[in-house]
């Protein structure tokens, strides 16, 4: 476990974090996975961690001092301070949203491996669009706006545009598809175990669109067939996301672009099943040899990844600087 020197339990610090992390226990309705381990964060560009035994690790001088100065400053914060206390919570909020969810088992039918790309994409996705919702619920709990009301107002720094941009596009293109609305959507995805994000959607698509003419006994195979639909266009949204080359507002546009492609497949596929089932039902013995075929189709080719491996990748459960330098700070999940 790469951590730093653990924080004093009798510290303000631990303190404040530890009083957050109930806040986000209370704002998502989830029990937390905090082991009441906390640790300084020892690598540069990292603001936190998430740890899969439930250790949260913090950067001091990016996270704990901002908080901090919102309480000893003395003095109006400065715009950039202020940027910089509200970002600060903002990890710490992203992080504890990250042990929020179990992270299931990798083995149950139509489970995403946990550190794959694509399910990095929507795990950070999912995290990141939920801390920034929550974010002032948490500062108005630890009393941050009383002298510095602007932090209710502040900008906030997305740290993972295209997985932003792809979560909301996929939310939305399943409620086009189911005829759900978004928010149900989204809690669906939130609610689910880590490795089963993509397998939520193909129960909505299955409840809403093939439950009426799909055998109960095809539901595994039906699932696995849509959660491969969706893989591969995700693992081109985590690509974008890692990309060193491209800016804030090109990483958005290509997690957009990502997620359309993964639900105009979703989509389609979705129609083919539907056809085939209503074949199936006239013409029974050919069409249903040949659905057969169609549902064992290989799964997609996307690779699995824990952490960097001296590759400059970055691993899930991960705030790091990356894609802030549109915000004016150094480049470094």
């Amino acid at each position: 476990m790469n951590v730093g020197q653990p924080i004093p339990r009798n510290s303000n610090e631990y303190q404040w974090v530890r009083n957050a992390i109930r806040s986000v226990e209370k704002l998502s309705g989830r029990p937390s996975r905090w082991n009441g381990e906390l640790y300084e964060e020892p690598r540069d560009g990292v603001l936190g961690s998430a740890k899969d035994g439930g250790a949260m690790t913090l950067s001091v001088d990016k996270v704990l001092k901002p908080i901090a100065m919102a309480y000893t400053a003395g003095r109006p914060l400065t715009d950039d301070e202020l940027t910089q206390v509200r970002d600060a919570v903002l990890t710490v909020v992203h992080e504890a949203d990250h042990l929020s969810h179990p992270l299931g088992d990798e083995n149950a039918p139509g489970a995403t491996p946990v550190y794959s790309p694509e399910n990095l994409a929507v795990e950070e996705g999912l995290t990141e669009t939920w801390a920034h919702r929550n974010v002032n619920a948490v500062i108005r709990d630890a009393g941050m706006h009383v002298a510095n009301p602007e932090l209710l107002t502040t900008e906030s720094v997305d740290s993972y545009p295209a997985y932003t941009a792809a979560t909301d596009e996929l939310i939305s293109g399943t409620a086009q598809v189911t005829g759900l609305p978004p928010s149900q959507v989204r809690a669906a995805m939130e609610q689910s175990d880590r490795t089963q994000r993509f397998a939520a959607v193909a129960d909505l698509v299955i409840d809403e669109r093939l439950a009426d003419v799909m055998p109960p006994q095809d539901r595994q195979a039906v699932r696995t067939q849509l959660v491969q639909t969706m893989r591969p266009s995700f693992g081109e949204v985590a690509a974008a996301q890692q990309s060193e080359e491209m800016a804030g507002v090109a990483k958005s546009i290509a997690g957009h672009q990502g997620a359309q492609r993964a639900v105009t497949a979703l989509s389609t596929t979705t129609a083919e099943l539907d056809n085939r089932y209503h074949e199936a039902a006239v013409e029974q013995s050919p069409e249903v040899d040949h659905l057969r075929k169609f549902l064992g189709g290989p799964p997609p080719q996307a690779g699995t990844y824990r952490g960097a491996q001296g590759d400059g990748a970055v691993p899930d459960n991960v705030r790091a600087l990356r894609g802030r330098s549109e915000k004016g700070q150094s480049p470094s999940l």
